[in-house]
């Protein structure tokens, strides 16, 4: 035989060793996925809405995959740190974060520093749901409705005020979006949190904020502020009674997503594997018990849906941040 046909016979022979050893490899890690603990960064400070949602999804995905799964809060730099954290973490399957949509379809648009790429530093894994926010008001203003306080800030413009938890949050975001749609001019104030901007409502010193509804609610049954509408594709499962913007007239929706990315290049069996498992989570009497309570509208998008999704979100913000001229440092 000749030395040039032996070798490449060796060398074909090599070659399909070496594909079986990996076709090998991958399907052990397909049925070992995950053999160790499970990381889900939170970008918001421990106790907050969104660490509630995520401890409790958590937990179930705990349960289903048999495995430890960890909540991580790494806030700050309205939840950039996290977020970059997770876009250079190891993309073995083991690290994801758990977040709202501002650190990805809003803050790319508001901060021009920003450290992350938003669309090609993470795959999105799973949405969770979305949290609904109501337009309320204090008990001052001369309004009893949407229709009446929209008059209200035509007649008097600039003399209306409005709250939110910081300049780039989705509470501006949701505010200036009703406000560009309405071509109203409506002062912002901003605040450090969701809590103390409510307050402030609360306390007659603003006049109006977008507000999850887990505050918007408890406040509205006591008496202490007004519902106009909530910013929704429908009305929120618990609160039929609370008109969502679009029904009464005015094409606005300002309900920020919830969902899980991983970091760009992680293995397909691990964003399958926790898509499946968070579904699975999402039917689960106990947990929609709980997400429900913390004002979240559950509806799971898989990954491929997901993804389209957030395109179409990321493009949606932009328009508002140009079109309000919102910037942060």
């Amino acid at each position: 035989m000749k030395l040039k046909s032996f070798l490449n016979i060796r060398l074909d022979a090599l070659l399909c060793a070496l594909l079986a050893m990996f076709c090998a490899v991958t399907a052990n890690a397909q049925n070992t996925y995950p053999d160790r603990q499970i990381r889900f960064i939170v970008p918001y400070n421990a106790g907050g809405g969104t660490d509630v949602l995520a401890r409790a999804v958590a937990a179930s995905v705990s349960k289903t995959l048999k495995q430890s799964v960890v909540v991580e809060n790494k806030p700050g730099a309205s939840g950039m740190i996290g977020a970059d954290y997770v876009a250079r973490a190891n993309p073995d399957g083991y690290t994801f974060v758990l977040t709202a949509s501002d650190t990805h379809t809003l803050n790319p648009h508001v901060y021009p520093k920003i450290t992350y790429d938003a669309k090609k530093d993470f795959l999105p894994v799973v949405q969770i749901g979305y949290l609904p926010y109501a337009l309320i008001i204090n008990n001052n203003v001369k309004a009893n409705n949407l229709k009446e306080f929209i008059a209200l800030a035509k007649k008097e413009p600039g003399k209306l005020t409005f709250a939110s938890w910081g300049v780039g949050s989705s509470s501006q975001a949701a505010m200036e979006s009703f406000k560009v749609k309405e071509k109203l001019d409506i002062l912002h104030v901003p605040f450090t949190g969701a809590a103390p901007a409510v307050a402030a409502v609360l306390g007659g010193q603003v006049d109006s904020v977008f507000a999850p509804l887990s505050l918007a609610v408890p406040n509205a049954q006591a008496g202490k502020v007004k519902i106009l509408g909530l910013g929704a594709p429908k009305r929120f499962v618990t609160s039929q009674d609370i008109l969502t913007l679009k029904e009464q007239g005015v094409d606005v929706v300002t309900a920020p997503w919830i969902g899980i990315l991983a970091p760009a290049k992680t293995p397909q069996v691990a964003i399958d594997t926790v898509y499946q498992a968070v579904a699975a989570a999402a039917k689960d009497p106990q947990v929609q018990e709980t997400l429900t309570k913390a004002g979240l509208e559950i509806d799971v998008l898989d990954p491929k849906q997901f993804a389209q999704f957030m395109d179409k979100d990321y493009e949606m913000w932009g328009a508002v941040v140009k079109a309000a001229n919102i910037k942060a440092d």
